[in-house]
């Protein structure tokens, strides 16, 4: 017995301890009693709760179905109607004719259909072979018409449209003779709000509901309170989840087969509802639980007394460390948990006064680096000063040139540090490069010319700073300098696009081979060189963007610099 007791005191971890006196006391009998009661009554409720909300979602789509068919019933004999085909068709010959059939026999058939229909709103024709509009049915053909007609074109099928919270069916018309030949379009729009009233007749706990089109575009939808469901049933809707039943952490889904149009139902409910039936079970259970653990916990405290020795030793320890004082050794007498801590904790404390070394160390390169910094913050103001003291002294000395020079020189440097920010927007960058170019046409004596094809749009826009310079002057020193028999020539070209920024730089300059373009890309170089742009965008911005090259057909060398409208701030991610 003693052996046993000094096993449990000293041999024993402590899992293995807590483990056992919980077991033999209460929690096995309590966990697997409340358990087995929470799960049993939790299934039979999902169960319930799956088969309604199956029969509901049975019940929505057949309502939604029968809309869809009874208008595609409708618009499929209205566009077979046999006399308005016959004298559409003909309408360039007798426009006279046309007109008394759509009076004596179209437009009141149309009207009975939508004076007796609930949901039908309105109906249109539209046909290239009618110039203006003729009664209140036939219009001439539109751009949307014409659309419909190639997208529709080949089945002849009724195709449903959702456009602007608007709904409509769409049919193409053919002829009378050979029912082959289009020769117009009928729309069937209908009133949404009761087109789609189905989906709102449940009232099943707090259920929510999502119709969807074939592009899986939201077109009604019942929301529920929790906005933490809503996020699940919209990531749900965008990745097309397949038909069938679903739960998610926060609500039970169930989704739709197609309907005949490609719209699809979700059907959800939120499981706080169904979970809310099940209280007075947990509520039981959880008393039962609560006297028993009590009973257990006064036999724990005298069970924790015996384990609490060793324990209180580590938390001095701890809190000795907590005070700086890292010069603590405990005893490693024992193999168990504690045992195995107490090593841990001289092994981390040792560490601990290495890596605080380190960290001194550190500091002190730290502060070194600081210093060049200052120092490099003051040597722009330096320069500014000094540029613009020349560029004075040159135009008192009536010396134009060098206070061209000197000025382009000032103002280029002022835009290329950019008071020391990473960040500045296009406007500053094209300015930057158009006095970079201007220093260099009046160095070079004008031996090459400057095309500059510069968007007005997205000059706001933020992009990193001193990216087009490296791209300039690697076209002037490896072409422009080398042409042969005719001018250098440099096109700068900005473009503003939907998500991107374009900046194009084309030169004539020297005969590279696609494969020598590419290793220009691809090789670290010194200072602020092309590849080092490219690493730089790479910081900001996803794998869409970078530095592109290719040759075009005249010959041209071309580097792209692709980046995204909106620029990432550090440490974010696109």
């Amino acid at each position: 017995m003693k052996k046993l007791w000094n096993w449990y005191y000293g041999g024993a971890s402590i899992r293995k301890k807590l483990v056992i006196s919980y077991l033999i006391l209460v929690l096995i009998p309590i966990f697997v009693l409340g358990i087995y009661s929470y799960a049993v009554s939790g299934k039979n409720l999902m169960r319930q709760t799956r088969y309604t909300m199956e029969n509901n979602i049975d019940s929505i789509v057949y309502n939604l179905e029968s809309n869809i068919q009874r208008e595609n019933d409708n618009i499929k004999y209205l566009s077979y109607h046999a006399k308005l085909r016959e004298r559409l068709e003909g309408s360039e010959r007798d426009m006279n004719a046309l007109a008394r059939e759509m009076n004596d026999s179209v437009e009141p058939t149309f009207w009975y259909f939508i004076s007796s229909d609930y949901n039908m709103k309105g109906i249109e024709i539209f046909s290239s072979y009618v110039q203006q509009p003729l009664g209140n049915f036939l219009k001439p053909m539109n751009e949307e018409a014409r659309k419909w007609m190639e997208k529709t074109s080949g089945s002849y099928k009724t195709r449903w449209v959702v456009k602007d919270d608007r709904i409509y069916a769409v049919r193409v018309l053919l002829d009378a003779a050979t029912s082959s030949k289009p020769i117009g379009v009928m729309k069937l729009e209908v009133f949404p709000d009761e087109f789609t009233k189905g989906i709102y007749q449940s009232e099943y706990l707090n259920n929510g509901v999502v119709l969807t089109d074939k592009e899986n575009h939201v077109m009604k939808k019942r929301a529920v309170a929790d906005d933490n469901l809503e996020k699940e049933i919209a990531t749900a809707i965008e990745t097309g989840r397949e038909p069938g039943f679903y739960q998610t952490k926060r609500g039970m889904l169930a989704v739709s087969e197609e309907l005949s149009n490609g719209w699809k139902i979700y059907y959800y409910i939120d499981k706080e509802e169904i979970s809310g039936q099940m209280i007075t079970i947990l509520a039981t259970t959880c008393f039962v639980m609560g006297i028993c653990l009590a009973a257990a916990a006064i036999l724990m405290n005298l069970i924790s007394k015996i384990l609490s020795s060793r324990v209180l030793q580590l938390k001095h320890c701890a809190e000795e460390v907590s005070q700086g004082n890292f010069d603590l050794k405990l005893e490693e007498n024992y193999s168990d948990e504690i045992g195995i801590v107490a090593a841990s904790f001289n092994k981390m404390c040792w560490k601990i006064n290495g890596m605080m070394e380190d960290m001194y160390q550190l500091g002190m390169e730290k502060r070194k680096e600081e210093l060049k910094a200052l120092q490099a913050m003051m040597n722009p103001h330096f320069l500014y000063n000094c540029l613009s003291s020349i560029k004075w002294k040159a135009i008192r000395s009536e010396q134009d040139e060098i206070a061209d020079i000197t000025g382009l020189l000032a103002k280029f440097y002022r835009t290329a540090l950019n008071n020391g920010k990473q960040i500045t927007i296009v406007q500053n960058e094209l300015e930057n490069i158009k006095a970079y170019l201007q220093i260099q046409l009046k160095s070079h004596e004008n031996s090459f010319e400057v095309i500059y094809n510069l968007s007005e749009e997205g000059r706001e826009c933020r992009m990193p700073n001193f990216l087009l310079q490296p791209i300039v002057e690697n076209a002037i020193c490896h072409g422009v300098d080398f042409c042969e028999g005719e001018k250098g020539r440099i096109k700068i070209e900005y473009l503003c696009e939907e998500e991107f920024l374009v900046f194009n730089v084309y030169n004539n300059g020297g005969k590279l081979s696609e494969e020598e373009v590419q290793k220009i890309l691809s090789t670290p170089g010194k200072g602020y060189g092309i590849y080092n742009i490219q690493e730089r965008i790479r910081m900001y911005y996803d794998e869409e963007c970078g530095i592109f090259s290719h040759l075009t057909e005249e010959g041209l060398v071309c580097f792209t610099i692709k980046i995204r409208k909106m620029i990432k701030e550090e440490g974010e991610a696109l």
